[in-house]
């Protein structure tokens, strides 16, 4: 994943879907919509120049829920990547006791983190 972009172009990509979407974690409206989307941050990996942060690249975990692994918005959403040079590897499983599929991918994102 060398290719980054920023938090904000992030957010407005997933916005653009028009699904429903949370950051951290389903909030109790959306939990059992699909499709939806949940996107976090799990890595922290500092930026330094002479010895001083100056940013931060965030890798960013995208879950993606929906009745089928080929939704056509997880579709649209990586395209939407890239486009925007952003080529994601995106895994699939089924969850037996939700009856759905979440398909996932790790995405590195610029952002000061203070």
């Amino acid at each position: 994943m060398d290719t980054k972009i920023s938090k904000k172009d992030l957010q407005k990509i997933i916005d653009s879907l028009g699904i429903a979407y949370n950051e951290g974690i389903s909030s109790d409206t959306n939990k059992n919509k699909n499709p939806r989307l949940v996107f976090w941050d799990f890595l922290w990996e500092p930026l330094t120049a002479s010895g001083l942060e100056y940013d931060t690249v965030v890798t960013y975990q995208v879950s993606f829920f929906s009745s089928t692994p080929r939704h056509p918005k997880l579709i649209e959403l990586k395209n939407l990547l890239a486009q925007k040079g952003i080529f994601v590897r995106i895994e699939h499983e089924y969850v037996e006791k939700d009856k759905c599929w979440h398909s996932y991918f790790g995405i590195d994102v610029l952002e000061n983190v203070v």
